[in-house]
């Protein structure tokens, strides 16, 4: 029976990444090279409609490769100024080797887009993606205490790093996930925005947040697509290669 669980427990950001090694920034959030063959509605540079999708693709996560090298990285246009949300699939196939963990999924990319230890302290953009994590770095797929996490940059983020509020969803191999992040912009430098996350029709956050200071930087502009190991440290890495399958993938301004 699938477990699962939504806690609050201490944050671990400074353990996820750190600025000795490979991190996802902004510069990274471009589409990298991999095996993997992208759907045919794969992102088009320039392009700023709310709505959009994806279709089934499969990513394989590369041995002893951390961010994006390892996986991939990119990025879909988008633009809105109030409410946003992204829906999507995903299965980490049978035999996935979980090391620590990493980025997965499709997020929402707010102003400058803040990622990698890029904290958004300044008030002028943020992000909200999810991540794996493993705390004891076991390869055993069930029972392996692996879970998905909120990863989020904002305003008055904590530490440099993306707070995951202390939240966790538990997850197995060969089990797919309906996943949802949504979020609401602040106005001015008001906390009345919020960011939540949704797998299986289960809440794990809903937080009242201040996104940005800036008007200028009041936007949501892109939805990424991210899946790659990290952190930076070796334990991180994975001696196999180990793949994600996302069957499907939405978003529009709601």
């Amino acid at each position: 029976m699938l477990l699962t669980m939504a806690l609050v427990l201490t944050s671990c950001e400074k353990e996820q990444e750190d600025t000795n090694g490979p991190q996802t920034s902004k510069k990274e959030a471009q589409q990298i090279a991999s095996k993997d063959t992208l759907a045919s509605n794969s992102p088009l540079e320039g392009s700023t409609t709310a709505k959009g999708t994806a279709g089934a693709r499969t990513i394989t996560l590369q041995t002893n490769t951390l961010s994006c090298p390892g996986g991939l990285c990119t990025s879909y246009g988008v633009w809105s100024t109030g409410v946003y949300t992204v829906w999507f699939q995903m299965k980490f196939n049978n035999g996935f080797y979980w090391s620590r963990g990493g980025k997965c999924g499709y997020g929402i990319l707010i102003g400058d887009q803040n990622t990698g230890g890029d904290a958004a302290w300044d008030g002028n953009g943020g992000s909200a993606r999810f991540m794996w994590y493993c705390p004891n770095g076991s390869n055993t797929a069930k029972g392996s205490g692996a879970y998905l996490q909120p990863y989020v940059y904002y305003r008055d983020q904590p530490g440099q790093y993306g707070n995951d509020f202390g939240k966790k969803y538990y997850i197995q191999e060969g089990v797919t996930y309906n996943c949802q992040i949504s979020v609401k912009l602040n106005t001015g430098s008001n906390t009345d925005g919020y960011v939540k996350y949704y797998v299986n029709g289960t809440e794990i956050l809903n937080e009242k947040i201040r996104w940005v200071t800036n008007d200028a930087k009041r936007n949501v502009n892109a939805v990424s697509f991210h899946t790659f190991r990290g952190g930076s440290q070796s334990y991180w890495t994975a001696p196999v290669t180990s793949s994600i399958y996302y069957p499907s993938a939405s978003w529009d301004a709601l």
